[in-house]
């Protein structure tokens, strides 16, 4: 939490599993948040809600469970059928493509399979690619690399229905997958937050 700002603070919690199908256990679900009001005093009711998962083979190979969860959790602070709000946001392969981003121009031109190949590409570049390296600058360029993407495959941004650009990306990396036995490597960020700004609105 920011010191004097209460609508700074920020939960990060861990799904049952590392399977994207956690993120479809409403019973699982609303006893986390319950924990959160409960323990923790947090307002879930006027939070931004992210379900962060990787598009690793290995750990999720449900392709129609997450097309059907693209579709359902499309608004971080409200979705449809009165359901909480929920934005999925997904790395191809993996969280680490994020970390990559910040660093290394046109990072769509990277492929791989899995998670444990971005894993290998940071240790050896690890001179130039950090976390702990990131700052202010590094996360607009990563922002400025999704974009790249999206403007490189004609995919529009929607932040009111991400469902839309998410699904989008979605089939381009199946169809990449298809191709050539990779992905494209992306991690979308949270515009939503208004941290970062898209030009184009």
């Amino acid at each position: 939490m920011r010191k004097g700002d209460i609508h700074s603070v920020v939960a990060v919690v861990n799904t049952k599993t590392s399977n994207i199908s956690s993120a479809n256990e409403e019973e699982y679900l609303d006893s986390i948040f319950e924990e959160l009001i409960e323990q923790y005093d947090f307002d879930v009711n006027n939070a931004a809600i992210y379900y962060l998962f990787d598009r690793d083979l290995e750990s999720n190979t449900d392709d129609k469970l997450i097309a059907g969860l693209i579709d359902k959790l499309k608004n971080s602070r409200e979705n449809k059928d009165n359901m909480r709000g929920g934005m999925l946001i997904l790395s191809y392969p993996a969280i680490e493509a994020y970390e990559i981003s910040n660093f290394v121009d046109r990072t769509l031109e990277l492929r791989a399979r899995l998670g444990s190949k971005m894993k290998d590409y940071i240790n050896k570049n690890a001179k130039v690619i950090s976390m702990n390296k990131i700052s202010r600058d590094n996360i607009i360029y990563a922002g400025a690399e999704m974009q790249t993407y999206l403007d490189e495959y004609g995919i529009a941004l929607d932040l009111d229905d991400f469902s839309s650009t998410n699904g989008a990306v979605f089939i381009n990396e199946e169809q990449s997958l298809k191709e050539s036995c990779t992905y494209r490597v992306l991690s979308c960020i949270l515009l939503d937050l208004g941290l970062l700004k898209d030009s184009n609105r």
